[in-house]
């Protein structure tokens, strides 16, 4: 099972800052992608209208994806730092491959915690002649961009967040992240938003198994008919979340910057297109 590659390696280098990320977006967009299917939304009755066009639902809860959809791990060259294939003297695309989109030791499934241990792996079966310190090098540097992406998130995106809660609608995240991509997670400002965060390591399942989506709406109390999932549609979470009986929107703007080839795939299995988050939450009136 393939999963997105998270870590931004080999990608277009962008600057962070402490308000937005470069990913700042131009103006706010949606897109109804098919008919809707009605939500029974119990907790509020209210649509929203965009325009006079298509009734926008108000869900009673939203499970978000985490990477690309709230939060962006930098690029090395965004924060000085060396890429990891660098580091190790291996072939980029193939690091990636076998780290991240291949997950060939199940890091997502919780199966290996160590992170100096799955790069000894991986980086040794492209590269025998890698060193230890090369190793633990590109360790620390992983740790470190994941850090600064965990922990400088947008403020429009905190803002957003803040809005659904304040209108009462329940939030829960779900995400496919092995332990050692969630460096610096006990310390964002995302953490404190969410009461429930399911991660795919703890539960041995990952997206777009309906069980993961299950879990996270039996946590917080509501059906799948009343919720939305929002995500950016790596590891075809799209799918998974509407089989799961909810309805999916695709949140399009970090993915755009690291991987815009991939947007039009990505519509297949999605109800709504929102550029990001906040102009999701604008669209809903909140």
């Amino acid at each position: 099972m393939s999963s997105k590659a998270i870590d931004g390696e080999n990608r277009p280098s962008h600057k962070l800052s402490a308000d937005r990320s470069p990913l700042t977006p131009k103006g706010r967009s949606y897109t109804q992608l098919r008919p809707s299917r009605i939500l029974n939304v119990a907790s509020t009755q209210e649509n929203v209208t965009l325009g006079g066009m298509r009734v926008l639902p108000r869900p009673a809860a939203i499970l978000f994806d985490l990477f690309h959809t709230l939060a962006c791990v930098p690029t090395p060259a965004a924060v000085g730092e060396t890429p990891i294939s660098e580091i190790l003297d291996v072939p980029g695309r193939e690091w990636n491959r076998l780290y991240y989109e291949e997950d060939i030791l199940g890091r997502a499934l919780g199966r290996t915690k160590d992170d100096i241990g799955a790069i000894r792996i991986i980086a040794r079966q492209l590269n025998p002649r890698v060193t230890e310190e090369q190793i633990r090098a590109a360790a620390t540097s992983r740790r470190r961009r994941f850090e600064l992406g965990l922990t400088r998130i947008e403020a429009a995106m905190l803002d957003a967040l803040d809005r659904l809660r304040s209108a009462g609608v329940q939030i829960a995240l779900v995400s496919d992240a092995g332990s050692d991509d969630l460096f610096g997670w006990e310390v964002s400002p995302l953490r404190q938003r969410f009461e429930t965060a399911l991660f795919s390591y703890q539960l041995g399942i990952r997206k777009p198994d309906p069980r993961i989506y299950q879990h996270a709406l039996e946590a917080i109390g509501v059906s799948a008919g009343d919720a939305f999932f929002v995500g950016d549609g790596g590891s075809d979470e799209h799918r998974g979340a509407r089989a799961a009986g909810m309805q999916a929107v695709l949140v399009t703007r970090m993915l755009g910057v690291y991987y815009p080839e991939r947007i039009a795939e990505r519509r297949v299995h999605a109800d709504w297109e929102f550029e990001d988050v906040p102009a999701l939450v604008d669209a809903l009136g909140l």
